[in-house]
């Protein structure tokens, strides 16, 4: 099968961790199939009117396209957009004749899929690897995102509540995928002798605190057992979360470690006793299942995703955001974290978020909705 991934989602220099789950859907598939990815973003350093750039490379057996457009001027931007960005999808699907494409994100990747497959008269599908709201940017977003969703082949998100939350809006059933976590990069190591390290791993950059980390932070001051804190990410709210720490009193407890990339993140789970997730939503949190994949239990809010795999064989769920049931849970999580079965917690991520299991997932909906597509054709 031929497949087109769209992407507005997608790795590169500045942003090497950018929709790197998006990448390795799309290796996964190329390895039993012809896929092609495009990703397309709009660059704000430089003012140009109508000016792109084209980047070929590949990753594995896939075929990349990065699409960079540089800022035009407002309002206009996001249409200078869509017309570059479907120039060049059109023009490399044409030549690439997909069997189905695979949007990705609501908006833009989902209007922008809804375009090329008019073009090309090819079935189109959407995966949403966020919640839908966070698309609704505008009245003219909401529009966009939910019109492309209601037309698609088949909508696909990454929880059930993801799923129950776009169902809300578009009156169908949503399917859930999950991500892909490769285990064969993570391994259990012994814990380390000595202070008990938590591990957080996420952006700091949110103005709205998205991550977490200042309720973390409030919780863990109450904890008055002996600890560290390792906070894995970079962003500009590293200095007021650092200053945070040292008004908590607790400074000397929380070790910055600025920005992991991609391959020091199982070096980085390694030196842990157990993970602690405190987002105010997750739509999935590979960062936990990560952690999982090294056998390490975790602490996580019920902030969406994490309530499909988080539960008492492996971790504790806790009401999202109540700070008091998260300092009992941290509390209980160092006093016990050596009573989970570590191997047992691993083999849950093998057998739940493996790149064969997505991939025939995938394959499924592809087939379903290529039939459905060419059952429309049908005078």
């Amino acid at each position: 099968m031929k497949i087109l991934f769209l992407t507005p989602w997608y790795p590169e220099d500045k942003n090497p961790n950018h929709g790197i789950f998006v990448r390795e859907q799309a290796a996964a598939l190329a390895t039993h199939h012809e896929v092609v990815l495009i990703s397309a973003k709009i660059r704000y350093d430089k003012f140009r009117l109508a000016s792109y750039q084209i980047e070929e490379s590949s990753f594995g057996k896939l075929k990349e396209y990065r699409v960079s457009i540089q800022r035009s001027l407002p309002i206009y931007n996001q249409l200078n957009f869509f017309i570059i960005s479907m120039r060049v999808a059109s023009k490399i699907a044409r030549t690439f004749k997909p069997d189905v494409i695979h949007g990705n994100i609501g908006y833009p990747g989902g209007f922008w899929s809804y375009l090329v497959s008019k073009v090309v008269h090819r079935p189109y599908i959407i995966t949403e690897h966020t919640f839908i709201y966070n698309n609704f940017r505008s009245w003219l977003h909401k529009r966009l995102t939910l019109f492309s969703m209601r037309r698609a082949g088949a909508v696909i998100t990454v929880s059930r509540k993801a799923a129950l939350e776009i169902e809300g809006y578009i009156k169908k059933p949503v399917l859930v995928v999950h991500n892909i976590i490769d285990t064969a990069r993570f391994s259990i190591q012994p814990y380390a002798q000595g202070v008990i390290h938590i591990g957080f791993l996420g952006r700091l950059s949110s103005e709205q605190h998205v991550k977490g980390l200042d309720v973390l932070l409030k919780a863990i001051s109450k904890i008055r057992k002996e600890f560290v804190l390792d906070i894995a990410g970079d962003g500009h709210l590293m200095a007021e979360y650092q200053s945070t720490a040292v008004q908590l009193g607790i400074a000397e407890k929380c070790r910055f470690h600025g920005f992991i990339g991609y391959d020091d993140v199982p070096g980085f789970m390694s030196r842990l006793h157990f993970f602690v997730n405190t987002s105010r939503f997750e739509s999935f949190g590979i960062a936990i299942v990560e952690a999982m994949a090294s056998g390490l239990p975790v602490v996580s809010f019920d902030n969406g995703g994490p309530a499909d795999f988080v539960n008492s064989s492996n971790g504790i769920l806790v009401e999202n955001q109540n700070e008091e049931k998260l300092v009992q849970a941290l509390d209980a999580m160092i006093s016990n974290y050596s009573s989970y079965k570590r191997e047992r917690i691993r083999e849950g991520v093998m057998m739940k978020f493996s790149r064969d299991k997505f991939t025939s997932a995938m394959e499924d909906i592809y087939s379903s909705a290529v039939k459905q597509f060419l059952i429309r054709q049908l005078p």
